[in-house]
C-alpha cells in the first residue's frame, strides 16, 4: 500500500491546531533546546580554537650554559631533529636572545640599556607536531647525556628546561572538563525535549482516543494510526530547530562581530562556516528527537 504523505502531514496539522496549547510548548522547548545546544557547539568551537592557538605556542626551551661544548649541542639537536614527536628544532644563540629581549621590552628600552653585557643564556627551541607529547619529549631530553652535560645550572638540570609545565596541565585539563560538560550539556538538553514531546502527543493520542478506536475497529494499520503522530512530532521539532537556527544566525552576524570588535586580542575562529554544520546538525537532531519522542509516547501510551 503506498504511503499517502500528504495525508500524515494534513492529519498531523490537524493535530497541532486541534491541541495548539501544548503543540506551542513543545515546540518552545525544542526551540530553546537546541537553541542552547547550537550556542554551546558554536562556543566550543570557539573554545578550541582559541584552545588551539595556545597549545600552538606551547614549546620546549631547553638553556646552555656559556661553556657548553659545541658537540654535545649539536649531539643534542641531531638526538632531538630525529625523534618523530618533534617538529622543529632551532638553535638560539646569546646574541639572539638578547635581540629578542630587546624587542619585547621595547616600550621600556631602559631595561636592557641597564643589564651589564648579555647575560641570557642560549638555548634549544623545540616544537612539537602534538603538543600533548610535551612531557614524553621533556623525559627524553633529561635522560640524554648531552643535556646533562650542557645544563645550566649544572647542579640542577631541571631548572634548564621551560615548556609552561603549570600552564600545559591546567590547558589540558581544562579541554578535558569542557568536552565532557558540554557533552553532558547536550544530553540533558536532548533528554528534557524528548520528555516534552513525549507528553504533547500522548496528550494529543488520549485527545483523539475515541477516533483512533474506530479507526482500530473498520481495520486501519497500526503504522497507519501511528504515523500522523510521527509526523507531528517531526513537525514540532523542525519548526523549533528552524527558529533556534534563526536566532544563531543574527547572533553570528550581528552580535558576534561586535564582540571580536572588543575583544581584538583574542583570536576568535572563523565560525561562518561551522554554524552552517551546526545548522544542520540540529535539524537532523530536531528530527530524531521528534521521531524518537513521538515513538517512545505511542509504544507507552496507544493501545492498537
Amino acid at each position: 500500500m503506498p504511503i499517502n504523505a500528504g495525508y500524515f502531514f494534513k492529519e498531523a496539522g490537524t493535530s497541532f491546531k486541534r491541541n495548539w496549547v501544548m503543540s506551542f510548548g513543545a515546540v518552545v522547548t525544542i526551540f530553546l533546546s537546541l537553541l542552547l545546544i547550537g550556542v554551546s557547539l558554536l562556543i566550543g568551537n570557539v573554545a578550541s580554537s582559541l584552545i588551539a592557538g595556545q597549545e600552538q605556542k606551547v614549546n620546549i626551551q631547553v638553556f646552555i650554559k656559556d661553556d657548553a661544548s659545541q658537540t654535545d649541542v649539536e649531539g643534542l639537536q641531531r638526538k632531538l631533529q630525529t625523534n618523530d614527536l618533534v617538529k622543529q628544532v632551532d638553535y638560539v644563540s646569546k646574541d639572539q636572545a638578547f635581540a629578542r629581549f630587546k624587542r619585547q621590552t621595547q616600550q621600556t628600552p631602559d631595561i636592557a640599556r641597564n643589564l651589564e653585557g648579555n647575560p641570557l643564556p642560549a638555548s634549544i627551541e623545540v616544537q612539537l607536531h602534538d603538543t600533548h607529547n610535551v612531557q614524553k619529549v621533556v623525559n627524553t631530553i633529561k635522560a640524554t647525556p648531552e643535556f646533562k652535560n650542557i645544563a645550566s645550572p649544572p647542579n640542577d638540570p631541571s631548572q634548564s628546561i621551560r615548556y609552561g609545565q603549570d600552564i600545559v596541565k591546567r590547558l589540558f585539563n581544562f579541554t578535558r572538563v569542557l568536552r565532557v560538560v558540554g557533552i553532558v550539556f547536550i544530553v540533558m538538553l536532548a533528554v528534557v525535549s524528548l520528555i516534552f514531546i513525549n507528553n504533547t502527543i500522548r496528550m494529543a493520542i488520549y485527545a483523539r482516543r475515541n477516533e483512533l478506536a474506530i479507526m482500530r475497529l473498520v481495520g486501519a494499520s497500526n503504522w497507519f494510526i501511528r504515523m500522523p503522530f510521527v509526523f507531528e512530532g517531526m513537525m514540532q521539532a523542525i519548526v523549533g530547530s528552524l527558529m533556534a537556527i534563526g536566532v544563531m544566525l543574527a547572533l553570528q552576524f550581528l552580535a558576534l562581530p561586535k564582540i571580536q570588535n572588543t575583544i581584538r586580542f583574542m583570536p576568535f575562529g572563523s565560525t561562518n562556516g561551522y554554524i552552517w554544520v551546526v545548522s544542520l546538525i540540529l535539524i537532523a537532531g530536531g528530527v530524531l528527537i521528534g521521531v524518537f519522542g513521538s515513538w517512545i509516547a505511542m509504544r507507552r501510551y496507544l493501545k492498537v
